[in-house]
């Protein structure tokens, strides 16, 4: 897997072999501290939730 964006923005693409399987994006919201994650039909959701969990925390550290 690859992550394609700009991470500390919340807008970024997560691909697998070339594939987006999921995208992050802070822009679908206008409240502070929240974004979205749309996962493609497929695809592990509870994988790609801990990925994006774990990208934001990474951020707050």
């Amino acid at each position: 897997m690859e992550i394609r964006g700009n991470i500390l923005d919340y807008n970024y693409e997560i691909d697998s072999n070339g594939q987006r399987i999921a995208q992050v994006s802070k822009k679908w919201f206008r409240m502070r501290d929240t974004y979205g994650v749309e996962i493609e039909p497929g695809q592990d959701a509870a994988l790609i939730l801990a990925i994006a969990a774990t990208l934001d925390q990474m951020e707050h550290d």
